[in-house]
């Protein structure tokens, strides 16, 4: 676990002000990030340079599922053949929408996996930061930190910055 210092702030305009005092600290990029009940405009506080890996992980369900859907369909024809003078026939039509139904199912499946992972919901331990006064309309901005020193500078950036309740925490963005 690391250390995430964490400032709720009363609008968008000084949660702003906050984070670009934390920027003038140096920190990683990606270290720090907002919490919203309400989505806010990427670049409006922070901008998150974490790639999106949602479309990857869907495709490569959906071809994990067409190769299950055509082993069900051919393991199928090769268990129950269909004898038809004299000969097993393999029926291609039914065997692509077969294929294509489980390809989908995985593409589903791959899309709940996913959307649970992005939105951090698959974390074990699942020690994630939240405060229930966001839903009140605050927005939360986190910072995650290294060493006692980083901490006390972004507590105090915070601070002069206008945020409210601003607290360490152990957790993981």
């Amino acid at each position: 676990m690391s250390t995430v210092i964490v400032g709720l702030f009363e609008g968008v305009e000084t949660a702003a002000r906050g984070a670009r005092a934390l920027q003038g600290l140096s920190l990683p990029a990606g270290s720090v990030t907002t919490i919203s009940a309400v989505p806010l405009p990427d670049g409006a506080v922070v901008t998150d340079p974490a790639p999106v890996r949602f479309p990857k992980i869907v495709i490569a369900g959906w071809f994990v599922g067409a190769a299950a859907g055509l082993a069900l369909t051919l393991a199928t024809y090769m268990l129950y053949p269909l004898v038809t003078g004299g000969k097993t026939i393999v029926s291609v039509p039914p065997t692509l929408i077969i294929t294509y139904e489980v390809a989908m199912l995985g593409a589903l499946l791959a899309t709940l996996f996913a959307g649970g992972r992005e939105m951090g919901l698959l974390r074990f331990p699942p020690k994630a930061i939240h405060d229930p006064r966001i839903h009140d309309g605050k927005i939360a901005l986190c910072a995650r930190v290294e060493g006692d020193e980083q901490a006390r500078l972004a507590m105090d950036a915070m601070k002069d910055a206008g945020g409210t309740d601003v607290r360490p925490e152990e957790g993981e963005l």
